[in-house]
C-alpha cells in the first residue's frame, strides 16, 4: 500500500517536498521536526548553563574521562583524538555568562585551578560556547511514519556524560527495530513497529534522566544531611563492589536491554 507522504511544509527547506517510508528527527533540543509534528515535551530549566570549549592539556588525558564536582556544578573534562579534551563547565547562569566574558588566559587560569592542575598547563583551542541546560521528555517518541531519538526526544542534566550516551542508545535500538521489521516484511513506517521503539527506549531513558536529576541536586547542595548522604554515597561506591558495577552497568546501558548494535 502506498503511504501517505510526510512533507516537509513546516521545517525550513524552502520550495521542496518529501516524500519518505520514514523520517527520523534527530535535530537536537529544539526539534523543528518535532515542534512541526506536534508533539509534546514535558521538564524544565535548570538554575545552570554549561560552558563548551576544546582545550589541548600539557599532560596526557590518557584517553581518561573525568568530572569534578563544585558546589556551582560538575565539570566534565572528555578525551578527544589527537590529545585533546571537551571541557563541559556547568555553572549557575549569571557565573557561566561570566565564565565565557572572560579572556582566554583568565579562563585558563580559573579551569586549571578548578580542575585541579590533573593535566597540567592548558591551551584553548576555538571558541567557548555557552547552553542553558534543562530535563526534557518527549510526551511521545514516535508517531506515523515519525521517529524521536537523541536531544530531539530527550534532554538531560550533562552530569555524569549521559546525553551522548542515551543518543547513539536510542540510534541502536531503533536500527535494531527497523531491521527486524524490514526481515519480517513489515511496513518500517507503520506506528505498530515504531512503538516498540518507544516503549523500549522511552523507560530506560527516564531512568538516566531522573538519575542525572538527582546527581545534580545532590552534588550542588550543601546542606549538611545531604552532605552526609552523598559522602556516604561516595564511600558505598567506592569501598562495595556490587554497588560500582550496578552503576556502572546502569550509566553505561548494560542494565535494561542493551541494543545489540551498542554492546558489540
Amino acid at each position: 500500500m502506498d503511504s501517505p507522504p510526510i512533507t516537509n511544509d513546516q521545517l525550513p527547506i524552502t520550495n521542496s517536498r518529501i516524500r519518505t517510508r520514514l523520517l527520523v528527527g534527530a535535530d537536537g533540543a529544539r526539534s523543528r521536526i518535532r515542534q512541526a509534528a506536534g508533539i509534546q515535551t514535558k521538564g524544565w530549566p535548570y538554575w545552570q548553563s554549561c560552558v563548551v570549549a576544546t582545550i589541548k592539556p600539557e599532560k596526557s588525558h590518557n584517553n581518561v574521562a573525568y568530572e569534578r564536582f563544585w558546589p556551582s556544578g560538575p565539570i566534565g573534562v572528555l578525551p578527544l583524538p589527537g590529545n585533546r579534551c571537551q571541557v563541559v563547565w556547568t555553572a549557575p547562569h549569571a557565573e557561566a555568562k561570566a565564565l565565557l566574558e572572560l579572556d582566554e588566559q583568565q579562563f585558563l587560569q580559573k579551569l586549571e585551578y578548578h580542575t585541579g592542575g590533573l593535566l597540567g598547563k592548558l591551551e584553548l583551542i576555538g571558541s567557548r560556547y555557552l547552553f542553558p541546560v534543562q530535563l526534557m521528555q518527549s510526551d511521545r517518541y514516535a508517531q506515523h511514519r515519525l521517529a524521536l531519538i537523541g536531544d530531539a526526544a530527550h534532554c538531560c542534566h550533562p552530569v555524569a556524560g549521559q546525553g551522548m550516551n542515551l543518543g547513539i542508545r536510542d540510534a541502536a535500538a531503533l536500527a535494531q527495530i527497523l531491521t527486524a521489521a524490514h526481515q519480517q516484511g513489515e511496513d518500517i513506517g507503520a506506528i505498530d513497529v515504531l512503538k516498540r521503539y518507544e516503549s523500549w527506549r522511552k523507560t530506560e531513558n527516564l531512568t538516566i534522566l531522573g538519575m542525572t536529576d538527582f546527581l545534580d541536586r545532590m552534588f550542588s547542595n550543601n546542606w549538611l544531611p545531604v552532605v552526609a548522604i552523598r559522602r556516604f554515597g561516595l564511600w558505598m561506591l567506592r569501598h562495595i563492589s556490587p554497588v560500582k558495577i550496578y552503576v556502572l552497568q546502569l550509566m553505561t546501558g548494560l542494565r535494561g536491554r542493551p541494543p545489540k548494535l551498542a554492546s558489540d
